[in-house]
C-alpha cells in the first residue's frame, strides 16, 4: 500500500504543530527529524508518481539522477528547488552523532516547500 504524498505531508505538519489538548512526550529536534523523514518520503513519493506517468523506468533511478531530469520537464526554478528540499531533508534525515537535529523552524519552512512543490510539479507535466 502506498501512502500519499499529500497526507506524508500533513502528518508532517501535525507533529511540527502541537494541537491543543495534546503533549507530546518526545523532544522537539526528535519530532522535527521525524517530520524531516516524512516529507522527505512524500517528495519521493511525489516524484515517482510524476515519473510513472512520464517515463516509468524513470521510478528505479536515484533521487538525484531524477532530479538532474526533471529539469527537462518541468521549469529550472521547480527542479531547482526540489533539488535544494531534497538534498537538505536527506542531510536532516541521516543522523549523525556529531550534529545536531533540525530546529522545528527549519523543518516548518521545508514544509511549505514541499507542500509548494506537491501542489505546482503535478500542473508542470507536458
Amino acid at each position: 500500500m502506498t501512502v500519499h504524498a499529500h497526507e506524508l505531508a500533513t502528518t508532517a505538519g501535525q507533529l511540527l504543530s502541537s494541537p491543543g489538548g495534546i503533549t507530546y512526550t518526545t523532544a522537539p529536534g526528535t519530532r522535527a527529524r521525524a517530520a524531516s523523514a516524512l516529507l522527505r518520503l512524500a517528495l519521493d513519493e511525489a516524484m515517482d508518481t510524476f515519473w510513472r506517468d512520464v517515463s516509468p523506468t524513470m521510478t528505479r533511478a536515484t533521487g538525484r539522477t531524477k532530479a538532474l531530469c526533471l529539469e527537462w520537464y518541468t521549469s529550472p526554478s521547480v527542479a531547482r528547488q526540489w533539488y535544494a528540499v531534497w538534498s537538505a531533508l536527506s542531510a536532516a534525515c541521516h543522523h549523525h552523532i556529531y550534529e545536531l537535529p533540525p530546529t522545528p523552524s527549519e523543518v516548518r519552512v521545508w514544509h511549505q516547500d514541499v507542500t509548494e512543490l506537491l501542489n505546482v510539479l503535478p500542473a508542470t507535466r507536458r
